[in-house]
């Protein structure tokens, strides 16, 4: 019997282990927890699918939350609009680039900017690259940075693939449509084994597989209620507001964090991101953009809990230093009346993109030429 169990938790082991580097089944598993409540089912879920495959708690309510599982916090996010062309929008023959990070992907914007025929989105997070510009259009491009990720930011350390200066100057980095350019060589059968052994993503997949469901959630919260209200404790990752009112994400407060809106920054500190900014600017205008603006997006905390502790302005010093156009958006947040950010979530909620769509329409508008 004892070997027979053996052999029982070694197949489900096996089968778990391989289910998780199953990219495809993974991929599904994450559209149908994080996006399958949006579109109607043609299909009825049983009670067993809607507990362990149905959508995921940490969409629905936030990263903040599912980091922390405290209840009080469990707020339902709202859905972002899509940005649709208005009716008899006339073809302008520019083309917007933003490459950003996760406050602006997965967002519907074709329609967003007038001035615009079509706005591509690339994801710093990612490999991409090398970008392609069509030479029949006019090209403009938004660098996009949380604030917290702006201290870090160094291109030659991004996944983008970029072109070499003989490239460019042989003008490969043209096609006729925009597009995504070559894409990195294939890898290697070492290479592909190897990332099999060594997935860096294995760990996070287990735990979507066997944790990220209604079941487990209501397990998580009973323990993060009694480590609060027993210990006054959080998980590491999460911050409570001052007013008790929102969560934040913790780097962007302690100040062990390089990445926090309250560690001191020198002006070599400052003199440092703006010539990364200028290097990025300069091979950005290289290959072919017309212009390049920097938009910055405020922490939550920098907008909302900035006397906690003495604010070091960063993101502001940074736009009155560099040559960029910039789309400020600081003193814009700090003056709305309505909620601009998720409470339970890192992210602004669909008002805060609002914003930000209208404040770089103004932006964009006034310096196209």
């Amino acid at each position: 019997m004892r070997k027979v169990t053996s052999l029982f938790i070694l197949l489900i082991s096996v089968a778990l282990l391989l289910s998780s580097m199953n990219r495809s089944f993974i991929n599904k598993l994450y559209f149908d927890k994080y996006f399958s409540h949006i579109y109607s089912k043609t299909t009825k879920e049983t009670n067993w699918y809607k507990a362990f495959f149905s959508y995921s708690d940490k969409w629905r309510y936030g990263d903040l939350y599912g980091m922390s599982n405290l209840p009080q916090y469990k707020f339902e996010l709202e859905l972002f609009k899509h940005y649709n062309p208005k009716p008899g929008r006339q073809n302008t023959n520019r083309v917007l680039y933003i490459i950003g990070d996760s406050f602006l992907a997965d967002k519907i914007l074709y329609g967003a900017f007038d001035a615009f025929d079509n706005v591509i989105f690339l994801d710093r997070r990612f490999a991409f690259g090398p970008i392609k510009l069509d030479s029949t259009k006019q090209n403009y491009l938004i660098m996009e940075f949380a604030e917290r990720n702006l201290v870090s930011y160094d291109i030659s350390k991004t996944d983008e693939t970029r072109w070499t200066n003989n490239e460019i100057k042989n003008g490969l980095n043209f096609s006729n449509a925009p597009r995504l350019g070559n894409q990195p060589p294939a890898a290697s059968i070492f290479e592909r084994v190897g990332n099999v052994i060594f997935n860096k993503d294995l760990s996070r997949n287990l735990e979507l597989i066997l944790f990220d469901n209604k079941l487990a959630t209501s397990f998580k919260e009973i323990k993060a209620s009694l480590n609060y209200k027993l210990f006054n404790r959080v998980a590491k990752e999460v911050t409570e507001s001052t007013d008790k009112k929102r969560l934040f994400y913790n780097i962007t407060v302690d100040t062990a964090s390089l990445q926090s809106a309250f560690r001191p920054k020198t002006r070599a500190a400052l003199d440092s991101i703006v010539r990364k900014l200028d290097i990025a600017r300069d091979y950005y205008r290289a290959i072919g953009f017309k212009k390049v603006f920097l938009s910055v997006i405020p922490n939550a905390v920098s907008i909302y809990d900035d006397k906690r502790m003495p604010y070091n302005h960063l993101l502001e010093r940074v736009e009155q230093k560099t040559d960029l156009p910039v789309i400020p958006l600081y003193k814009t947040f700090k003056a709305e009346k309505r909620n601009l950010f998720y409470r339970s979530d890192t992210h602004w909620n669909p008002q805060g993109l609002d914003t930000w769509v209208n404040e770089a329409d103004k932006v964009l508008t006034s310096n196209l030429n």
